[in-house]
């Protein structure tokens, strides 16, 4: 299971890299929707910060643990929200799936490592 948790925080990290990459290619110019566009690629990349901490030894402190599943509550809604978005268009793309299965995947193993 650790090495699940470990693979998945990596593909966490690795999507919003992808996420923050790829605003120039979407976003013509410099506006409002492309910091936030943004801004979603980095909310995603702390969240797998707050999971390589949860992972080393600061994970024994009750305030990182705290913090960390807090930061997977938070992803998880996002994904759920896109997702729902998705299907309420009567077409979700198929990343969705992945997103959604990756952030409850997180979320779950983030909550077993930390006992």
């Amino acid at each position: 299971m650790k090495t699940l948790y470990k693979v998945s925080t990596f593909l966490i990290l690795a999507l919003g890299i992808i996420h923050v990459s790829m605003t120039p290619i979407f976003f013509k110019r410099f506006a409002q929707d492309a910091l936030w566009f943004a801004g979603g690629g980095l909310m995603i990349i702390f969240i797998s910060f707050f999971n390589f901490i949860l992972m080393k030894d600061a994970g024994g402190e009750r305030f990182v643990r705290i913090l960390c599943h807090g930061a997977n509550v938070i992803g998880l809604m996002f994904a759920f929200a896109m997702f729902t978005l998705g299907w309420l268009r009567a077409t979700p793309p198929l990343q969705s799936f992945f997103v959604l299965f990756l952030f409850i995947f997180e979320a779950v193993a983030a909550l077993k490592y930390s006992r």
